[in-house]
């Protein structure tokens, strides 16, 4: 099993063993808030059910296998600039943060300029839902994983990804920031789209076209 990196996949190693130590770890947390987990029928399973939904939440992903259909376009283009880029907006983001182990939610957007092959629209929110299930992750990470892998799988001749979202580490600790008024925005660019101010510009306002 594999989850996502920038530029490689790492093996998940996870056994009984293991799943019933994080139970128990989980548990002994939930004690040191002073809860009586035998004896307060509202905790009795929490810990397992805490365990079960992030081993299902954060499932291993390989990229390759979503983007290794392609169907071939029929005109070849004259340059690098002469293809018309894909793009698709609104795609909901649904991951866990790495360092609080929080929900973050919000849209992707994402765009690629083919070579000579294209996925069905479909695999690029599978991609999405993939690389930001794959892992407790950095919202800058996973819009980097996003870009690299349509570079390097998909042979896009430029690729690009925007991720809006709400981070529940903002939400319910901290700064304790009202639900839904802050944002946090990152993008990832590379190729064609890194080099050419004016492909970025056409994204930007495809995207701004969904408002």
């Amino acid at each position: 099993m594999y989850s996502c990196g920038q530029s490689m996949t790492r093996e998940y190693n996870v056994d009984d063993k293991k799943i019933t130590s994080a139970k128990a770890n989980v548990q002994q947390t939930l004690e040191l808030l002073g809860i009586d987990v035998h004896g307060d029928a509202n905790f009795q399973g929490t810990a397992d059910r805490w365990t079960k939904f992030l081993l299902d939440y954060l499932q291993p992903y390989d990229p390759k296998k979503d983007l290794e259909v392609t169907f071939p376009l029929q005109r070849k283009p004259m340059s690098v600039y002469d293809r018309a880029m894909v793009v698709q907006t609104g795609i909901p983001y649904r991951a866990v943060c790495a360092h609080h182990l929080l929900p973050v939610l919000g849209i992707a957007h994402v765009g690629y300029i083919p070579s000579d092959h294209v996925v069905g629209l479909s695999k690029l929110t599978r991609l999405v839902y993939g690389i930001s299930h794959s892992s407790p992750s950095l919202q800058e990470d996973v819009c980097d994983s996003i870009t690299h892998a349509l570079m390097e799988h998909l042979g896009a001749q430029g690729a690009i990804c925007v991720v809006s979202a709400e981070h529940g580490c903002m939400a319910a600790r901290g700064v304790e920031e009202a639900s839904g008024l802050v944002q946090t925005v990152t993008s990832s660019i590379a190729g064609v789209f890194a080099n050419d101010n004016k492909a970025r510009q056409e994204f930007y306002k495809l995207v701004e076209l969904r408002r």
